[in-house]
């Protein structure tokens, strides 16, 4: 990647086990697509009272070239 893997965490407490499982998983990205430009991960919780479930939301943001921004995001379900 052009620019560094970007992580950020919204209430969410941030844990070298999660960050580590990231970064592995982007890994896998740009050993398939090794022309990326950039990427932005974003886990948050979006509600308190969710107890059964993912109660996370994750966001990946990236870019590749010339300048084409794909996006999944995951809801809970």
């Amino acid at each position: 990647m052009k620019v560094p893997l970007e992580i950020a965490f919204k209430g969410v407490r941030n844990t070298d086990e999660l960050e580590t499982l990231i970064r592995d998983e982007a890994a896998k990205l740009e050993r398939v697509c090794d022309y990326i430009s950039s990427c932005r991960v974003i886990v948050e919780r979006p509600q308190r009272h969710q107890e059964v479930g993912n109660p996370y939301r994750v966001r990946i943001d990236m870019t590749v070239p010339p300048g084409h921004e794909l996006v999944v995001r995951r809801e809970p379900s």
